[in-house]
């Protein structure tokens, strides 16, 4: 029974894929180092230079994130992935589908090998991306040249039906929608050149579409799912 209740939990906190169609709304509110926990994948060593170094605000590459790319000094995969929201809650993926082709979002990429981290100066939402690595040696903390970005294939087209009515975040509460410290605007992410370069994603129609974010009718549907495993587990015990 603890396992069933862990694993609703769980799926409450995370989320396999979410709508950000709606950047700044419900901005992450914990710490770089709280976020970053949840990245096991990256040694705890490179994840404490990371927290230091979004703290600091010291960031390797400024980028500009559209609907299908991320564009900066450094070519990037256009996915974005385990974003954070609100306090302790986290998507696997976060799709763009909603926004205009014309938006343009600020961001802040931190690196440490080969694992990089994305930080929109409008929420904080600490995040993953990917960096496409290129040939010659690495700046500090990060891993590929500051020459041009090799071509690669483009990647697989996504499925014609986009996420077109995936429900975004609920608005945050009036008064609650100050970005922690580390994530504020003291540090204005300094405009990119280059940002007409195809870039990766930019051929792609957009995200797979998947589940949208449960809403509370869901929770409440899965808490009383739980509720009654339990009254038919101490039915049977008592039997």
């Amino acid at each position: 029974m603890a396992f069933v209740i862990a694993a609703a939990t769980a799926a409450l906190l995370v989320q396999p894929v979410c709508s950000w169609d709606r950047p700044g709304v419900d901005r992450y509110r914990g710490t770089p180092a709280a976020a970053l926990a949840n990245y096991r994948d990256i040694p705890a060593a490179d994840r404490a230079v990371l927290a230091r170094r979004i703290a600091a605000g010291t960031p390797d590459d400024t980028v500009r994130i559209s609907r299908n790319a991320i564009a900066g000094h450094h070519a990037y995969e256009s996915g974005i992935a385990d974003m954070h929201f609100g306090t302790g809650r986290m998507c696997r993926t976060v799709t763009r589908a909603k926004w205009a082709p014309a938006r343009q979002e600020p961001a802040a990429v931190y690196c440490v090998n080969d694992e990089c981290v994305l930080v929109p100066e409008v929420c904080g939402n600490v995040s993953r991306v990917r960096r496409i690595t290129t040939s010659g040696g690495g700046t500090p903390g990060a891993t590929g040249s500051s020459g041009p970005a090799i071509e690669l294939p483009p990647a697989s087209p996504s499925p014609a039906t986009l996420l077109a009515t995936a429900p975004g975040y609920p608005a945050v509460p009036s008064g609650g929608a100050v970005l922690p410290p580390w994530a504020g605007p003291g540090t204005p992410v300094s405009p990119v050149p280059g940002l007409d370069y195809p870039g990766p994603g930019r051929e792609v129609g957009g995200p797979v579409p998947l589940a949208p974010v449960p809403e509370p009718a869901t929770w409440g549907m899965l808490l009383g799912g739980i509720a009654l495993l339990a009254a038919h587990a101490w039915r049977r015990a008592r039997q």
